[in-house]
């Protein structure tokens, strides 16, 4: 009689799972129920008990997504991913045609009852079918992969610039850069990169008058919700006011994402707020753990970069929380509100997850 979830199940769940690493599935969880009790937090101000409903509903299927992913094999992972970068790669052709505005930019498009953001969920798709393309150039050294990888890049740069959206454009090209870096270890290249990511910086600014606005505001302090984002901060203290004692949500707009974590502090306290930060980190140093003998260059040069994504989203949106950086409209990953946010980073939750498992069974077995 076949043994469910042990050695001599052959089932997708059972062949895959005792070999799963389920530490790693705490952080993604942690940061769920983290998530509920912010939405649930904002109950009462500009929003109804639906945001916190919907709230659940993306989230559960976000974790089956995250499941799933982490269960797969390794190389059938590796392709499904590259066929999901070729389908959200299309839906953001179709964003400047079909997608509608929100506050100037055109970054969604809807589909009766669901919106959805294709430069957001393109996110971990792509980094993994770039990190594959630039491996089989280590490989092979056959210029049409880097040539592949470049002309997709410069699309989705240009598709950005359509939208536009800047903070995500960014992240891109810091992504991108760094898988580069992680592959050919050029000290030249690391200088070209930072220079072409100062270039696209100062276009910005001088291109689009919101990243102008956000850039001067944040440089002379003149930025009303960061002010109101350190007062409540403050308020906080070490251990909070309480859940749903706190006054941010009622001052700022857009509370369920850019300032969630300031509301997070205020009803939490400090210690708290600390806690939630270290989380991403936290994960990146078990999924290091987790893959200390490597063998395959792709998987721990795309598990670095996943992973790396996750924490740099993570301090653009607590940075510009507390006045480091200026703000972004980044959501903090898988806490604040946000189908498509918390899509993308199931995918990258699972990739990492799956790719950490196969790689840990390659370095055991080796």
């Amino acid at each position: 009689m076949k043994n469910i979830l042990f050695r001599d199940d052959k089932s997708l769940l059972g062949s895959n799972w005792y070999i799963l690493s389920k530490k790693l599935f705490i952080i993604p969880f942690i940061l769920s129920f983290i998530g509920i009790l912010a939405i649930y937090s904002l109950i009462g101000t500009e929003y109804s008990i639906l945001l916190i409903l919907k709230h659940i509903i993306f989230l559960s299927v976000s974790l089956s997504v995250l499941i799933f992913i982490s269960l797969l094999p390794k190389n059938n992972l590796r392709k499904f991913l590259n066929i999901l970068s070729i389908f959200f790669i299309l839906l953001l052709l179709i964003v400047p045609i079909f997608g509608y505005e929100i506050k100037g930019a055109t970054r969604w498009l809807s589909f009766n009852f669901i919106s959805i953001q294709p430069s957001e969920l393109l996110k971990g798709p792509l980094i993994c079918m770039f990190s594959w393309f630039c491996y089989l150039y280590t490989k092979t050294k056959n210029n049409f992969y880097l040539l592949l990888s470049f002309a997709i890049l410069s699309t989705v740069i240009i598709l950005l610039l359509l939208q536009p959206d800047i903070g995500t454009l960014l992240v891109y090209i810091s992504i991108f850069s760094l898988i580069l870096i992680l592959y050919f270890r050029n000290l030249k290249l690391l200088i070209l990169l930072a220079f072409i990511g100062l270039f696209f910086l100062l276009i910005a600014y001088f291109s689009f008058d919101h990243v102008a606005y956000r850039i001067d505001n944040f440089l002379n302090g003149d930025n009303s919700q960061v002010s109101k984002s350190l007062s409540a901060i403050k308020t906080g203290g070490l251990f909070g006011v309480g859940l749903g004692e706190g006054q941010l949500k009622y001052s700022i707009p857009e509370s369920h994402n850019d300032f969630i974590f300031a509301i997070l502090i205020e009803e939490f306290g400090v210690l708290f707020g600390l806690f939630v930060a270290f989380l991403y980190p936290v994960f990146f140093i078990m999924v290091r753990r987790s893959i200390l003998s490597p063998s395959n260059l792709f998987i721990t040069n795309t598990i670095f970069s996943l992973c790396f994504l996750m924490c740099l989203q993570a301090f653009v949106n607590i940075g510009s929380s507390i006045k480091l950086i200026p703000p972004t409209g980044m959501t903090l990953p898988f806490i604040s509100y946000g189908g498509s946010s918390m899509l993308s980073y199931a995918i990258i939750f699972g990739t990492v997850i799956n790719f950490s498992k196969n790689e840990e069974s390659t370095a055991n077995n080796s």
